[in-house]
């Protein structure tokens, strides 16, 4: 961002097609540093027990759909793409809309980090007996088992992450974590090293 703008500043891009590019990649840029900000802002308020939820009837098939079309955006020039798969006919549930809209965006911002050289994530939204489950699965390498505990602690980054140069604040599972347990949920892993990962939040199908 520093350097696009003194750029832009010194007038040193003085093609028109080029500046338009600048000042997209300038807003762009500044919608992800606005999102990172506003994570860690949540993160500690919620660390605090000062984060106030807002629940209300959700339609959770909504919900996901508008999440995932709009992580969609975000990949249109990576070559990566999210298949969805919804069961019909899911009940609404009081949720925190924005809360566990959040919590979604999260795992598929782990899963784009950790599989850039795989094209597809998948998302599935179903229900399971009393249950509403939402998975989120990559083709990345993988999590060891010895690993697989700690990774939902905040700051923890697993050997992937160090292995790879992956950026991050090493508190996005940590929130995920801390918005399902606000809504009666629980959040689990599966992943084999060289197998991916799936991401699951479950959550109580009523109440």
């Amino acid at each position: 961002m520093l350097h696009l703008t003194d750029s832009l500043d010194r007038g040193i891009v003085l093609d028109e097609d080029r500046r338009r590019q600048y000042y997209a990649a300038l807003a762009h840029e500044t919608t992800r540093l606005h999102r990172l900000v506003e994570s860690l802002l949540n993160f500690g308020r919620m660390e605090a027990g000062a984060f106030e939820y807002k629940f209300e009837p959700v339609d959770l098939a909504v919900l996901v759909g508008e999440v995932v079309a709009e992580f969609q955006k975000e990949l249109a020039s990576s070559g990566h793409h999210v298949e969805l798969r919804t069961d019909r006919n899911l009940p609404s549930l009081r949720v925190d809309r924005e809360a566990l809209g959040r919590a979604l965006w999260n795992l598929l911002d782990n899963a784009l980090k950790y599989s850039p050289g795989r094209p597809a994530i998948w998302v599935d939204l179903a229900r399971e007996e009393k249950r509403i489950v939402l998975r989120v699965r990559d083709q990345g390498p993988g999590i060891p088992v010895e690993e697989q505990k700690d990774i939902f602690d905040k700051f923890v980054r697993g050997s992937a992450a160090r292995a790879s140069n992956v950026k991050g604040t090493g508190v996005g599972l940590a929130t995920v974590r801390h918005i399902v347990r606000a809504h009666g949920g629980e959040v689990r892993v599966e992943s084999r090293p060289g197998d991916g990962s799936a991401f699951t939040i479950v959550l109580p199908a009523e109440g």
